[in-house]
């Protein structure tokens, strides 16, 4: 702080002390001019504590010694009257410091230190002044405690009026606007009872206690302000008495149980309004935590809930003890068909849940309330609204709710997880199959070889017209099936001799037309959908056309328990993304590429869902004894064999289409 700052302060604190001394010799009735109210004892407490011992302290004395000669005219009187005033003020702000006091005195606690730091503050400058005006003759030595008394009540006063306003309002003076227009009107209305006050004692209507009409407006200000009304409306109301004394003085004198009454209604009403005012701000900052922390809570809630209600891909349930559904989110709308408004109040058993599965739920929640910890996950099976079959993994976990339990369910979707397990199980079989399958033809076909070749090395042998001839032919037309047989084993597990080349698929299904008409007869018509873009693929021909004649008689089987029917032969060019790829049956990986897509869909009887698993499988058919059952998986092979892969669709009644895609040739 510089010394021009200093010096500034010092003569402001000077000049409010000069000014609060004028104002407070209006409530002076001694000869020696003590008064029950000495607000610059308070001015010099506060200002000392907001601008330090150094400013306050100077400022304090320089104004002692201005009010000490004005009314005495004696510089020396003045001076040395400085020097208690001075040591006072800087006891009650160490007190005030030492005692840690927090200046807005929000607290009880600091209210009661403040009152006694006052009280005790307040002998010091009292007594010695007192002394030393015995000593210049101006007090009495016979009546010095009288004039000692009512100094040391003016200083107290002064403590509590000038040093409690200075105290809770220098940090604490922001306000709202409208805050300081109902402080105005406060003031007023001290103003207007201060007036009241004294007409009512000039009138006689009432006695002494006429200071009580003072009183609403003291209770109105603590209510409402607490701290900084209470200061505030005791320091109007005493400078407005102030005014009013002057006045009256001139006009006829003042008793002295007038001044006392009103010593005492201030310092009363004072204390215990500033008393009761920390509680009222507790009070109310703990309502105001409470509110806040209720709308945290609110906040949070809503926060939660909107997680759980808008959790893109988990289906979130609440339930109590016996199963409600007590929360039903957007999710579990989407997967399982149903709204919040049919969900909520209801049991799983009358939407998604069969008796045996909500029994088994009911059991699950009970072991959970025993154990209180969630259950395991576990996978259902269930139907929606829409009929549609789903397997949704679900985990449940509870959550106290006051005295009950509450259930927290959350689901998933797995049945694209589970066809896609079920599929590449599948494809595993398939390939253990395949191994399997070109190991036995092998060594079956070496077993093959040998008998073929014994039985014709005795045809050779023996005489055309020997007994044994025809056995020896049967032999080798068996073995010529079983050869046949296991060519068809090699192309399942992959491992025939083949010849690749580019083969243009349009053309060979246009080669094969009439043989596919004389083989699956009139009562089958067949339709052709051929791409006019280029189909060329690299295969052996002859390994398309096997493909193509398997699939045609499957589809004639198919269609002949219905009396005929339509074969549809569809070509087109088609870009699989790696994506898409990943959802095709597949032993190893495919690459991202464009593929000619060979479609031969069917109007018969189409395929059970019990036999769809099965269906690429060697040996499997659903036509009855007489059949190998090795043509689809024949097909599955050499498709496999050439990179590609196979699907199908199917409606038991209405049809099946299989599609064949094989990479396009990049020649």
């Amino acid at each position: 702080m510089s010394v021009g700052t200093i010096a500034q302060k010092v003569v402001a604190a000077a000049a409010a002390y000069a000014l609060a001394g004028w104002v407070s010799l209006q409530f002076a009735y001694l000869p020696d001019k003590s008064s029950l109210v000495w607000l610059p004892a308070g001015v010099a407490l506060g200002l000392t504590y907001w601008w330090g011992y150094r400013v306050g302290l100077l400022g304090a004395g320089l104004g002692v010694a201005s009010v000490v000669y004005a009314v005495w005219g004696k510089w020396d009187l003045a001076l040395l009257s400085a020097i208690p005033v001075m040591l006072q003020a800087g006891a009650g702000v160490w007190l005030l410091r030492e005692a840690r006091i927090d200046p807005r005195l929000n607290h009880g606690r600091d209210v009661v230190k403040f009152l006694t730091i006052c009280v005790v503050a307040a002998v010091i400058s009292p007594v010695l002044n007192t002394l030393l005006r015995v000593e210049y003759g101006i007090i009495d030595p016979q009546n010095w405690q009288l004039s000692a008394l009512h100094r040391w009540m003016g200083d107290t006063m002064g403590h509590l009026v000038a040093g409690g306003f200075l105290l809770v309002w220098w940090d604490n003076w922001r306000t709202r606007k409208r805050d300081y227009t109902a402080l105005l009107g406060l003031a007023l209305l001290c103003l207007v009872s201060v007036w009241f006050a004294f007409y009512l004692q000039q009138v006689a209507v009432l006695p002494a206690p006429a200071m009580a009409v003072l009183l609403p407006v003291f209770v109105i200000a603590a209510f409402a302000y607490q701290q900084r009304g209470v200061t505030l409306i005791t320091f109007v109301a005493v400078i407005m008495l102030a005014i009013q004394v002057a006045h009256w003085k001139a006009e006829q004198p003042i008793e002295l149980r007038d001044f006392v009454f009103g010593w005492m209604f201030i310092f009363l009403t004072f204390g215990t309004l500033m008393a009761i005012s920390g509680p009222i701000i507790q009070q109310r900052e703990y309502t105001r935590q409470m509110e806040q922390s209720r709308r945290e809570l609110e906040r949070a809630l809503q926060q939660t809930r909107d997680i759980l209600e808008n959790a893109p891909t988990v289906a979130m349930q609440m339930y109590d003890e016996r199963g409600r559904i007590l929360f039903w989110n957007r999710t579990s709308e989407q997967f399982y068909g149903f709204t919040k408004e049919q969900a909520e109040g209801k049991t799983l058993d009358a939407l998604i849940f069969t008796p045996k599965e909500q029994k088994e739920f009911l059991q699950k929640l009970r072991e959970v309330v025993r154990t209180g910890k969630p259950a395991p996950l576990q996978e259902w099976r269930i139907r929606t609204a829409e009929g549609k079959e789903c397997v949704i993994l679900s985990s449940l976990f509870p959550i106290r709710y006051g005295d009950e339990t509450r259930f927290i369910c959350a689901d998933i979707d797995i049945t694209e997880r589970k066809a896609l397990e079920q599929r590449l199980a599948h494809a595993e079989k398939m390939e253990s199959i395949g191994r399997l399958a070109g190991g036995v033809a092998h060594d079956f076909n070496n077993l093959l070889t040998a008998i073929m070749g014994f039985a014709e090395l005795a045809q050779e042998r023996l005489p055309e017209d020997h007994p044994a001839q025809g056995d020896l032919r049967r032999i080798v037309e068996a073995s010529e099936r079983a050869a046949k047989l296991v060519r068809q084993l090699l192309g399942f597990a992959r491992k025939q001799l083949t010849q690749p080349q580019p083969t243009e698929v349009n053309q060979v299904i246009h080669d094969l037309l009439p043989l596919l008409e004389r083989t699956l007869g009139e009562m089958i018509q067949i339709r052709l959908r051929l791409t006019n873009a280029d189909t060329t693929v690299l295969i052996d021909p002859s390994q398309l056309e096997q493909i193509v004649m398997n699939l045609a008689i499957n589809a004639r089987d198919a269609m002949q328990g219905k009396g005929g029917g339509v074969l549809t032969l569809e070509t087109q060019r088609r870009r699989y993304n790696a994506e898409e790829l990943q959802t095709e049956l597949e032993t190893e990986s495919l690459t991202p590429d464009e593929y000619v897509c060979l479609s031969v869909h069917d109007t018969g009887m189409g395929i059970p869902e019990e036999a769809r698993l099965h269906l690429f499988e060697p040996f499997f058919s659903t036509k009855g004894l007489g059949n190998t059952g090795l043509g689809l998986a024949t097909v599955y092979g050499i498709v496999r064999q050439n990179h590609g892969f196979i699907t199908f669709e199917s409606e038991v009644g209405v049809g099946t289409t299989f599609r064949v895609c094989l990479p396009v040739w990049q020649g």
